[in-house]
């Protein structure tokens, strides 16, 4: 199956805000999350919140921590702060483990074919 991936927004700055959503094969939206962008602290830190569309969960704060590795290529580390801890246990449950792999994997990809260009 071949899933598309949408940014319908990006405000990639301080106190800017995303929205985003997957698609399968026959266009239907299987999931959709929208956030907040509270910091960028240049090349290294992103503080955001992120919230899933239609599910009871509330918003959660992540920190995403990149680490340059070589001149192409960066590791991302993502700490996700919930609410409370039986609202984490629940989400740890959904099966998003595929869908978060597969976007990585389409981000990585694009951005080797444009740095390769």
């Amino acid at each position: 199956m071949i899933f598309l991936y949408i940014c319908f927004s990006l405000e990639n700055k301080r106190h800017g805000s995303y929205q985003f959503e997957t698609r399968n094969n026959n266009g239907d939206i299987i999931f959709k999350a929208h956030g907040s962008i509270h910091d960028i602290i240049g090349e290294q830190l992103i503080i955001r919140t992120f919230q899933m569309e239609n599910t009871p969960f509330p918003a959660q704060i992540e920190f995403l921590t990149f680490e340059k590795i070589s001149d192409n290529r960066s590791k991302i580390t993502i700490q996700s702060i919930y609410k409370s801890a039986d609202i984490r246990d629940q989400v740890l449950k959904l099966p998003f483990a595929q869908g978060i792999n597969m976007a990585h994997n389409r981000l990585e990809e694009f951005m080797l074919s444009s740095i390769k260009q």
